[in-house]
């Protein structure tokens, strides 16, 4: 389970679009990379298989210094097994069922004008592919419905959620601090608003049926932002204050009631604070960056734990970001490594797992980043 991509820092979203396709530029020429495991592993140490689920896979984007053909999708099993092309994207998250991928396409010249968001369809050989949606602005992938048949994007400066069959809903305008789906049916989205690009604009969580009706405010604190919606509620990063550029995370239920905060840890530059990434199916395991100017580390906030506890993934030394984690918590995807601006360079990144407990890294695919699963 997880989001694409990591929430991002403070007012960045619109700067972050443009920065992942200069830095996606390259081609992909080490798609095939070796793998060196066949399972997740345990947090005991041992390998072990989740109750049965077809399918397992992952998808990642590949690119390296030197080719030409730009930036691709792969498809490979939920431990880097057995990797091929779907076709070129910059980004690409696929599905809850693991059935179908959905991917941004950049459109031509340099820079790129436009995008296309496209569904490939995995289960057919070869994958198949159709377009959903074409913009002139960037379209940027922010969550999948748990059923699969939604997906919310932002296309430029609207929030619009895209269905599988029928016609595109638009929910908000504005400047977009993240969205993200109910667990379960029916299909209901959490996104932030802010009134401004400025980082002391007001921000503020708003919850929309796409069934219909217009968003209903979920918080007035004009603090709160990048919301991620697990089996208990919904959490997301707070700002410190109108002035800050720092936040913790809280949590709040769905229906606006019992806001509370959830970390409290020290923040200085260049980290902004921490945002949710992805939540276990029980929600006890959750995922986030500590996001910053060119910096990401990758944490776990134990929410059964009470007081929650929070740890650090992995060394401050070595770049990781927390892409997604397995169901059952135990097992986080992360990109290793941090990629170049410079149109040349992908090859420093790796998608590995880890533990949730820590550990070694494992690595799945080298010359890659961006992934995503259904495990």
């Amino acid at each position: 389970m997880g989001s694409w991509p990591s929430r991002l820092p403070g007012r960045l979203l619109l700067w972050w679009a443009g920065a992942l396709v200069a830095s996606l530029a390259a081609g992909a020429s080490a798609a095939s990379g070796s793998v060196v495991a066949t399972t997740p592993p345990h947090a005991s140490g041992t390998t072990v298989i989740e109750a049965a689920r077809a399918p397992l896979r992952m998808t990642f984007i590949t690119a390296s210094a030197g080719a030409t053909s730009g930036p691709e999708v792969m498809l490979a099993g939920a431990a880097g097994s057995d990797p091929h092309l779907l076709g070129g994207a910059s980004t690409a998250v696929l599905a809850p069922n693991g059935q179908v991928v959905a991917a941004v396409r950049q459109g031509t010249g340099s820079p790129p004008h436009g995008s296309s968001l496209v569904l490939y369809r995995v289960s057919k050989t070869p994958a198949g592919v159709r377009t959903l949606r074409s913009s002139t602005s960037q379209l940027t992938i922010l969550a999948w419905s748990p059923d699969s048949d939604w997906i919310a994007v932002l296309d430029g400066d609207s929030l619009v959620v895209v269905p599988l069959k029928g016609k595109a809903r638009p929910i908000a305008t504005g400047t977009v601090n993240g969205a993200s789906f109910a667990p379960t049916t029916p299909d209901r989205l959490v996104f932030a608003k802010a009134t401004s690009l400025l980082v002391t604009a007001s921000v503020n969580l708003y919850t929309v049926s796409l069934r219909g009706g217009k968003p209903v405010q979920l918080t007035h604190d004009g603090l709160s932002q990048y919301p991620l919606w697990g089996p208990d509620g919904i959490v997301f990063s707070r700002e410190a204050s109108h002035t800050s550029t720092t936040y913790q995370l809280w949590s709040i239920k769905s229906n606006g009631r019992d806001s509370r905060q959830l970390t409290n840890e020290a923040v200085s530059a260049p980290f902004y604070g921490l945002e949710p990434v992805a939540i276990s199916a029980n929600g006890s395991h959750l995922l986030a960056n500590l996001v910053g100017n060119g910096a990401t580390e990758t944490w776990t906030v134990s929410l059964g734990a009470k007081p929650t506890i929070v740890s650090e993934l992995g060394s401050p030394d070595a770049p990781m970001t927390g892409n997604a984690i397995s169901r059952n918590g135990e097992t986080i995807l992360v990109t290793e490594g941090s990629g170049s601006l410079s149109n040349d360079d992908f090859s420093g990144q790796t998608v590995a797992w880890v533990p949730w407990v820590g550990g070694p890294a494992t690595t799945l695919a080298p010359h890659a980043a961006f992934a995503s699963w259904d495990w």
